[in-house]
């Protein structure tokens, strides 16, 4: 049956211990140390099971490749449910007790005796919207259970991590463009050299007449609007030329890729960046097109989208973002590009804008 674009379908199924991480997501981040491990273990009185110290010697928590399950009470998969809440285990150093998350709060004595007798034994490891919380629990002793519960009730329970994976999807849209990722016949011809400052622009944005550089006054203007600092690169970029059209749109989902489509993403929407003047986080965006009700809900399901600087969009449906949420403000942020059809995706990340212009390629597809 021909695909629309209303279509969810699944991309793949039960994940191993060895394809349970997003290898793209989380390039640049380090492996759990034995002494991050033995922190948490003393902390919070626990033993890691063998499969999680076999996941935390990859990476100490991250993207995940399939964090989503069939709903319980649905055929359709749009209904999906998310296991891994925001499809991201938390590094060791942020795992807490429920017991912790009580006291913080000031709730009452009682207020999770629907999910354990003893709060301190339930060990959230993800933790998303709607107080979607992946647990640990260790009430009875020995090996945990995996439970997922909206801190109210326990939505689901498994009594291992064979059976947790087993449950385990990835889902997207589907679309032309994505159908055509997962076909061995399409292949994109690259030029093998990444940008330079000299190389980077290509012409001035749409909505300019000509190329002109930014100065170190619109720079500071900029950051002091968004509360924000730039990456140097990217400054030297704009010192070049505020904001305009480039080739190198193209970008590697994986460390060595082929020439085949499903390696490489677009992940410049619109084929230009946008001007110092017009940068803006998705807090900004979502107010201006949502209106203020609509920012509370965004605000609300994206903790954090304060700090996400969109580069470059088209409408909200691709975008093109630096992503401070981890490393604060004034810090080197992330980059990332994210899809948007009812949620935010990743689908290519990168530790930091020097990796970002190291990755990007001019291309053609053949």
């Amino acid at each position: 049956m021909a695909g629309n674009v209303l279509d969810w379908r699944v991309y793949g199924r039960a994940p191993s211990l060895d394809t349970f991480w997003d290898e793209a997501g989380n390039l640049g981040r380090a492996a759990a140390s034995a002494d991050d491990i033995a922190a948490v273990q003393a902390r919070l009185r626990i033993e890691l099971p063998p499969w999680l110290r076999a996941l935390y010697a990859r990476y100490d928590g991250g993207a995940v490749r399939m964090a989503r399950a069939a709903a319980l009470h649905s055929e359709d998969w749009i209904d999906a449910d998310w296991l891994v809440p925001r499809a991201r285990l938390l590094p060791l150093a942020e795992w807490f007790s429920l017991a912790e998350l009580r006291r913080r709060e000031d709730y009452r004595d009682d207020a999770f005796a629907a999910l354990a007798a003893d709060d301190s034994r339930l060990i959230a490891i993800a933790l998303g919207e709607d107080n979607g919380t992946l647990c640990l629990d260790y009430s009875a002793g020995g090996e945990p259970r995996i439970v997922l519960t909206d801190q109210r009730q326990r939505l689901r329970e498994y009594p291992d991590h064979t059976a947790f994976l087993a449950d385990l999807v990835e889902i997207q849209y589907w679309n032309p463009a994505l159908q055509a990722r997962h076909d061995p016949r399409q292949r994109l011809r690259c030029d093998p050299r990444p940008p330079s400052l000299d190389t980077f622009w290509s012409g001035p944005g749409y909505w300019a007449d000509a190329a002109a550089p930014a100065d170190e006054a619109a720079l500071a203007a900029a950051e002091a609007r968004l509360g924000l600092r730039l990456p140097a690169l990217l400054r030297a970029l704009y010192l070049r030329q505020d904001g305009g059209s480039t080739e190198f749109v193209w970008a590697p989902l994986r460390r060595q890729p082929s020439w085949h489509l499903y390696d490489w993403e677009s992940v410049v929407p619109g084929d230009s960046v946008a001007a110092l003047a017009d940068l803006r986080t998705l807090a900004d965006w979502a107010a201006d097109f949502q209106g203020s009700d609509a920012l509370y809900g965004f605000v609300r399901n994206y903790a954090g989208c304060e700090r996400l600087l969109i580069l470059a969009s088209h409408n909200i449906e691709w975008l093109l973002c630096l992503d401070y949420r981890e490393r604060g403000p004034q810090q080197e942020p992330e980059v990332v590009y994210f899809e948007y059809f009812g949620e935010l995706v990743a689908n290519y990340r990168a530790r930091d804008f020097h990796r970002f212009f190291a990755d990007l390629r001019r291309g053609e597809l053949e």
